[in-house]
């Protein structure tokens, strides 16, 4: 009975985690980062303690989860190196307006 009440318990506590990466998918989505990873924060314990011994269906979430996690980690770096690239720009136009108030002086 304890086993079998220890599954259930992990199946739930997969569930909760797959929950929360969904979340943290949506507001990746929405490129709400610091909600992203507020729920990363608050999910991290929990995925530390699933356990590697789980049913078929929680192994199966455990998949998906790793998949959802693959793609928005992917996501995160695009728009970081987006980010960037912008951030880039802005600064070397920033440069050349200063350049140019500066000869425009003499």
């Amino acid at each position: 009975m304890t086993q079998e009440r220890g599954a259930i318990n992990q199946t739930q506590l997969v569930e909760q985690v797959y929950e929360l990466t969904k979340a943290i998918e949506q507001a990746a989505r929405l490129a709400d980062w610091q909600r992203a990873a507020d729920i990363a924060e608050e999910r991290s314990p929990l995925l530390m303690s699933i356990t590697a011994k789980q049913e078929p269906a929680a192994l199966e979430l455990i998949r998906r989860i790793q998949t959802v996690d693959h793609t928005t980690l992917a996501d995160a770096r695009q728009s970081r190196d987006e980010l960037e690239t912008e951030y880039r720009a802005a600064m070397e136009r920033t440069k050349a307006a200063s350049q140019y108030h500066r000869v425009a002086r003499f």
